[in-house]
């Protein structure tokens, strides 16, 4: 018998689904026979990395960037978007999938969060876009995290992080951190950092850093958490001072 995963089409052949995908590691409740996978296929699109999902539904989890089912598109239903041909047709003929490709104009940058757990002893990182400042008197911020990944468990226990603000020619370290679980791999080995006065790591590459300490104001968003921090420490990097920050939009572009 054939079993093919639903989150990346991995095909296994045997007498029951393996108990993980040994390509996306989904667990083997993802997993169907063959036969019972033929319904009509739909091109799925993750907003977020561009990952194209081929089936009759998109995937609960992206294999490449993580994200939630709520980031793909139906590239069928953006042929409804042919049909704004104006102002007054866009604003008519706004749907799910219209409002969804509006979100993504919307411009962020991209961001390494790292934090501790147990006294430093521990430490873990990801890439974000969703960091912005709040305030600048006092200076504040809030970084939106996924409550599944590794670094919400951290945030939540050590109340701390450091960001390091990516250049232009970070692009292979966006992937690093964003396409990686910290549950699987150790991601800071062979990566240059320094350690904060908070004791979060601060990635030699990039181009400025931030050191943070949460509020009591975290928001409960659903499916992330919205961490409100105060700012206590921050600088260019010395020999990174005149580079551009990666984009959201440039890092789309140039992956």
């Amino acid at each position: 018998m054939t079993y093919i995963c639903t989150i990346c089409k991995y095909k296994h052949k045997g007498d029951n689904p393996p108990e993980n995908c040994p390509e996306c590691f989904a667990t083997k409740d993802k997993f169907v026979l063959e036969e019972e996978n033929e319904a009509p296929p739909k091109r799925y699109k993750c907003i977020v990395c561009g990952y194209i999902h081929i089936g009759p539904e998109p995937p609960e989890i992206c294999p490449v960037c993580k994200q939630g089912k709520d980031k793909f598109i139906l590239l069928e239903e953006d042929n409804l978007l042919m049909q704004a041909t104006d102002l007054k047709g866009a604003v008519e003929n706004a749907n799910e999938s219209s409002k969804k490709a509006a979100i993504e104009k919307m411009s962020y940058g991209l961001y390494i969060i790292t934090s501790i757990k147990e006294n430093g002893s521990k430490m873990n990182g990801q890439c974000a876009n969703t960091v912005f400042q709040l305030t600048s008197n006092p200076p504040q911020l809030a970084i939106c995290i996924n409550k599944n990944n590794l670094t919400h468990e951290y945030l939540n226990e050590s109340k701390t992080f450091a960001i390091s603000i990516l250049g232009k020619n970070n692009i292979d370290m966006a992937k690093h951190f964003g396409y990686n679980s910290g549950k699987n791999i150790d991601k800071f080995k062979d990566i240059q950092y320094t350690l904060g006065k908070n004791s979060c790591p601060i990635l030699k590459d990039s181009v400025a850093f931030l050191e943070c300490t949460i509020e009591d104001k975290s928001v409960d968003v659903g499916t992330h958490t919205l961490f409100i921090a105060n700012i206590d420490r921050g600088s260019l990097t010395v020999d990174k001072s005149d580079a551009e920050s990666l984009t959201y939009k440039y890092y789309l572009e140039n992956k």
